[in-house]
């Protein structure tokens, strides 16, 4: 009888290996934007130039969100200096280190929003739509 023990050490190795692995888990967000605040500060300490590869992602968030807005009045994204933007994220994420940094790009969003006189993100997406 001739044994086959690459084939049953294959097997075996199957039966350890998690079945998640092998497909893609379901994602609604990806990116930059989904590091915890303590990892894109701990990024931007060792490379302080990709923050421009964070703020890139934010911008596009942002705007994401606006497309959703058109119709309900957009927020100005050039509202406050980007300097100011960049500054208001490091700033809240230093504050909150285990957030998403998308957090604090809804927190940023949402500053403009007020200043402008507009309301909440969180408001106008909930609000109920005229039949």
């Amino acid at each position: 009888m001739r044994v086959r023990v690459p084939v049953y050490a294959f097997l075996i190795a199957l039966t350890f290996f998690p079945t998640q692995a092998l497909a893609a888990e379901k994602a609604g967000w990806s990116g930059a934007g989904t590091m915890a605040c303590g990892e894109v500060a701990g990024a931007l300490q060792q490379h302080p130039e990709d923050e421009n590869l964070f703020f890139s992602w934010a911008q596009g968030f942002m705007s994401g969100l606006n497309t959703e807005l058109l119709k309900h009045g957009e927020t100005d994204l050039n509202g406050i200096p980007l300097d100011a933007q960049k500054e208001f994220i490091r700033t809240y994420c230093k504050e909150h280190p285990r957030a998403a940094y998308f957090e604090a790009v809804f927190k940023l969003y949402d500053k403009m929003r007020h200043d402008q006189g507009l309301p909440a993100y969180e408001q106008t997406w909930q609000a109920p739509q005229g039949k």
